[in-house]
């Protein structure tokens, strides 16, 4: 079952009997139709099931989209294996109600909380601070790459202007050519003119 909208869902293909075409044909003709499973994390005995309908496949598009690619399960958040503040007993009874993202524990109501039984409604409580805490930090990540990608860009300029004006100042530099006479007759040479 996928997380998606604060429900469990889950697209499935069903085979019906069709009552009308197996009374023409004189057997059983059944014909695949497509279901929807619709569960809230943290209760067990509310279960829809029935025929999925346009509005299933547009309130559920995540769901819809893994089914028709024939991907069984996409779940968004932390796995609740991967979060070092529950127990592997916790995980596994929080499996048995669907429960299986440190997510879809933090969204869990107050009265499926309350049916959990004790102490779970403190371990939504860490759940949610866990999640608040990570936010915080994925901001200040996010911020701290920004900040690195800036200073890489202002080095690179840096290193182009750097160039930029040496190639300037070689451009602008008097080259080796003999110097040019003024206006007027040369002199003479001392050593060459003639006594």
């Amino acid at each position: 079952m996928n997380s998606e909208n604060g429900a469990l869902v889950e697209f499935y293909t069903e085979a019906v009997q069709n009552n009308f075409k197996s009374k023409q044909e004189g057997r059983p003709i059944y014909e695949d139709r497509t279901f929807v499973r619709i569960q809230t994390p943290g209760d067990t005995r509310t279960t829809i099931n029935r025929p999925a309908t346009e509005q299933d496949k547009a309130r559920f598009p995540k769901s819809w989209h893994a089914f028709q690619e024939g991907l069984s399960e996409v779940t968004e958040g932390t796995p609740l294996a991967q979060w070092p503040a529950v127990s592997a007993s916790q995980v596994k009874e929080l499996q048995h109600v669907h429960v299986r993202t440190v997510d879809q524990l933090a969204a869990l109501s107050d009265a499926s909380i309350q049916k959990m039984g004790p102490g779970y409604q403190q371990l939504r409580q860490s759940a949610r601070h866990w999640l608040e805490h990570a936010k915080g930090d994925a901001d200040q990540t996010r911020l701290q790459h920004e900040n690195d990608e800036l200073r890489d860009e202002v080095a690179m300029l840096k290193e182009q202007l750097a160039a930029a004006n040496a190639q300037i100042e070689s451009l602008s530099e008097p080259a080796d050519e003999p110097a040019k006479r003024g206006p007027g007759r040369p002199r003479k040479d001392p050593e060459t003119a003639e006594v």
